[in-house]
């Protein structure tokens, strides 16, 4: 019993360590969240926000220890900045006692493209993102009159098992289950295998 029981645990920790995407898009907005249906409606309203229009979301919850964590986030037309002018959308993580900025979305004008933040080196990242990542956005911090559309959200743990591209509407496409996942999955099968043939035994 004690050799099935650490077989379950080590297959466990194998199979939390699983690549996962999770995409926050339109396709799964909420009332208050505003990603953009497609590339069509990067200029419509309530899409395309101002300084007036800050906005937040949450992504699911993942579970497990991850050894990377990156999150992705598709935005179009931010434009020519600097440290002191220019658009500046600034977003925001909750660390798990307060609001704190990852830095500003990177881009160019008219243009779709992904602002990468690496949140593997930090300590309160892993608990957030079990529990469910919560972002937020600062538009137009210098209040110039800039205005920006996202497309999508994607955190990324582990290698994540999807592939996306900045542009609205265009579906992420899945990749391939890697060779330690696909063992874990295969090793969680034959656990499961043995307990029923153990339990019917007795």
């Amino acid at each position: 019993m004690a050799a099935v029981l650490g077989a379950a645990m080590c297959v466990s920790a194998t199979v939390t360590a699983a690549p996962i995407t999770d995409v926050k898009e339109y396709a799964n907005n909420t009332a208050s969240e505003f990603f953009v249906i497609n590339d069509a409606a990067k200029y419509s309203s309530p899409y395309y926000r101002d300084a007036n229009q800050d906005w937040g979301w949450t992504h699911n919850a993942i579970a497990g220890t991850h050894s990377s964590i990156k999150l992705d986030i598709s935005a179009f037309d931010v434009d020519f900045s600097t440290l002191f002018n220019g658009e500046i959308d600034l977003i925001w993580i909750f660390d798990g006692s307060d609001w704190l900025s990852l830095g500003a979305l990177a881009g160019a004008s008219d243009i779709w493209a992904f602002t990468s933040f690496d949140l593997s080196s930090y300590s309160w990242a892993q608990a957030q993102v079990n529990a469910g990542l919560q972002v937020k956005m600062n538009i137009d911090a210098l209040n110039e009159g800039w205005l920006v559309t996202l497309g999508k959200s994607s955190l990324i743990v582990d290698g994540g098992d999807q592939v996306c591209v900045p542009t609205p509407g265009v579906p992420c496409t899945p990749v391939s289950v890697s060779e330690p996942a696909a063992l874990g999955l295969f090793g969680l099968a034959l656990l499961g295998l043995g307990l029923r043939r153990r339990k019917t035994a007795v």
